[in-house]
C-alpha cells in the first residue's frame, strides 16, 4: 500500500477545503457579521492549513495510486471534510455538539439534506451559505472537484473517481480523465448559475437564489427557512424547483451528447427514459390519491410533482406537512427513496439504472424457467450487460439490502414508529433528507443513531463499499 500518496493527497485535500472556507468568509464580510462567526471561520482554516500544509511538504516518490488506495482516499476524504466543515459551526456555537455539526456537514457533502437543526434561524448567513455551497461541492464528487482543479499528468487518479462516481458503470467522456472531471463540473456549474438567474428572476432574493441553486445543483434540499420552498408561497417557484431537482437527477454524460448534437443518443437512454416514466406514473397515482385534501387537481398534482421529484432525485427540499397524505402516497415516496436518480447525475439512491437491469434479471429468470435451454441476453441501450456486471449488481442488491436492514434494526431502539424508523435509514443511507410520518428533524436521534447515519450518508453516497473496506484489517495490510 503506498500510504504516503495516500497522506500527500489527502493533506493536498484538507488544503482545498481550506480555500473553499473563503467563500463564507467573504459573505461574512458583506454581512457584517460577529468577530466570533470570524473566528470559528478562520480557526478552522488555520487547522486545515496547518494539517494540510505539513503534510505535503515530502512529496512521494512513488505517486502511483491502486485500486486500494483509492478507496481509502476517497472514503477518508469524506469523514475528514465533512469532520472540519463542521468546526465552524461548533466554534461559532451555532450548533455546539461536534455529533451535530458531522451529522449536518456529511448531509451537505452528501448531498443527503438531512438536519439536526429545528430553528435554521440560528445559523448566521455565511455558515447558512457554506451549509449549503457543501452541496454544491459534494454534488458532483468531492473528488471529481479535486481531479478537475489538481496536476494529475499521469492518469493515474482513475481508481480515485471510480470510487466516487456513482452508478455500476463508469465511464469516461473523454479519453483524458482530467478533461472528463472538468467537463463534468463546467456542464454542472453552468446549469447553476442558469438556475440562479432563473430564481432570481421568479421573484426570490438574490441570497434566497444561491442557496436554493446550490441545493437544486447538489440535489441537497438544505432551504433558507423552517417552511422551505412553501415560504415563497409561489406556485412558479415550486414548479421550478421541481423541474430544476429532475434536471440535476439525470446522468450528466446524456448532457455531454447533447452538446455534441447527439439528440437521439440523450432520448433513446433507457434509463432516462424509465426515470421520466416512473416519476410521471407516480406523480398522477400520488396527484389521484391526497386529491381530497386539495382545492383541486392542479393543486393536488402541484404538491405530488414537487414531493415525487424531490424524493427521486434524493433532493428533499420541504413543503409543507405531508404525514397528513394516505398511507398508499406515503409508501410510494418509500419506494421512490430506495430507487433513486440515474447514475452519473448529483442524485443518490439505488439508481435507476440498477433497478432496471434487476428487472430484466428477473424477467431472464422467470423466462429461463419456461424454456431452459434458450439462451437469454440482457440489453441496455442496445448493449450487453456481461454476466460479470450482472453479478456485481446482484451482489450490490444484497449487500445494499442487509445494511439497510441493519440500519433500520439499530435505529428501531430510539423510536417506536416503523415509518419514521425506516424512512429515516432510508433518508441517510440513500441521502434523501426528510422523514415520512413526522415533522420533527433529526434530533429526535441519540448521538449514536447520529454518528450511525452519518456514516450511512457517506457509505450511501460513496455507493457503500468504500466505507466498508475502511473498516477492515485487509484494506490495511502491506499485501
Amino acid at each position: 500500500m503506498n500510504k504516503s500518496m495516500i497522506r500527500y493527497l489527502l493533506s493536498k485535500l484538507l488544503l482545498i477545503e481550506a480555500v473553499l472556507l473563503l467563500v463564507p468568509v467573504a459573505i461574512a464580510i458583506y454581512y457584517r457579521e460577529s468577530s466570533q462567526v470570524f473566528t470559528a471561520l478562520f480557526s478552522t482554516i488555520g487547522i486545515l492549513v496547518l494539517l494540510g500544509g505539513s503534510g505535503i511538504l515530502q512529496k512521494p516518490k512513488n505517486q502511483r495510486i491502486y485500486a486500494k488506495e483509492g478507496v481509502l482516499i476517497v472514503a477518508l476524504c469524506w469523514i475528514l471534510w465533512s469532520f472540519f466543515g463542521g468546526l465552524p459551526f461548533v466554534f461559532a456555537k451555532q450548533i455546539p455538539s461536534v455529533i451535530d455539526a458531522f451529522f449536518e456537514i456529511s448531509s451537505g457533502f452528501t448531498t443527503t439534506g438531512a438536519t439536526i437543526l429545528n430553528d435554521v434561524s440560528v445559523l448566521s448567513r455565511s455558515l447558512l451559505f457554506w451549509r449549503s455551497f457543501t452541496h454544491l461541492i459534494g454534488g458532483m464528487g468531492v473528488l471529481v472537484f479535486a481531479l478537475a482543479i489538481m496536476d494529475n499528468a499521469k492518469n493515474s487518479h482513475l481508481e480515485v473517481m471510480k470510487a466516487e462516481v456513482p452508478g455500476p458503470v463508469f465511464g469516461k467522456v473523454v479519453s483524458k480523465l482530467k478533461n472528463t472531471a472538468q467537463i463534468l463540473y463546467l456542464l454542472y456549474l453552468a446549469l447553476f448559475s442558469l438556475f440562479v438567474i432563473i430564481y432570481y428572476l421568479a421573484g426570490m432574493p438574490l441570497f434566497d437564489s444561491f442557496v436554493i441553486a446550490m441545493g437544486t445543483a447538489g440535489t441537497g434540499g438544505f432551504t433558507v427557512y423552517n417552511d422551505g420552498i412553501a415560504h415563497y408561497g409561489s406556485s412558479l417557484i415550486t414548479y421550478l424547483v421541481s423541474i430544476g431537482v429532475l434536471v440535476f437527477g439525470v446522468n450528466f454524460n446524456l448532457y455531454y451528447y447533447l452538446m455534441l448534437r447527439r439528440v437521439k443518443a440523450f432520448f433513446g437512454d433507457e434509463e432516462l427514459r424509465a426515470y421520466l416514466v416512473i416519476v410521471l406514473l407516480s406523480t398522477g397515482l400520488i396527484s389521484l390519491n391526497t386529491l381530497y385534501l386539495y382545492p383541486g387537481f392542479s393543486k393536488s398534482f402541484e404538491m405530488a410533482f414537487f414531493q415525487v421529484s424531490n424524493i427521486i432525485t434524493t433532493t428533499g427540499f420541504g413543503y409543507g406537512d405531508i404525514t397528513n397524505w394516505p398511507l398508499f402516497s406515503q409508501f410510494i415516496l418509500l419506494f421512490l427513496m430506495g430507487i433513486g436518480g440515474s447514475a452519473g447525475s448529483t442524485a443518490g439512491g439505488l439508481k435507476v439504472i440498477r433497478g432496471l437491469i434487476l428487472s430484466k434479471i428477473a424477467k431472464n429468470q422467470i423466462l429461463s424457467i419456461l424454456s431452459p435451454h434458450r439462451v437469454l441476453t440482457l440489453h441496455v441501450n442496445k448493449t450487453v450487460i456481461d454476466k460479470d456486471t450482472q453479478h456485481k449488481i446482484l451482489k450490490y442488491f444484497v449487500i445494499y439490502s442487509m445494511i439497510l436492514l441493519s440500519l433500520i434494526f439499530i435505529v428501531s431502539l430510539d423510536s417506536n414508529d416503523f415509518l419514521v424508523v425506516t424512512s429515516a435509514v432510508f433518508s441517510c443511507f440513500n441521502n434523501i433528507g426528510p422523514i415520512l410520518g413526522t415533522t420533527s428533524s433529526f434530533s429526535i436521534f441519540s448521538p449514536i443513531s447520529k454518528i450511525l447515519l452519518s456514516f450511512a450518508m457517506i457509505a450511501g453516497r460513496l455507493e457503500i463499499y468504500p466505507i466498508l473496506l475502511l473498516f477492515m484489517k485487509r484494506t490495511w495490510s502491506k499485501r
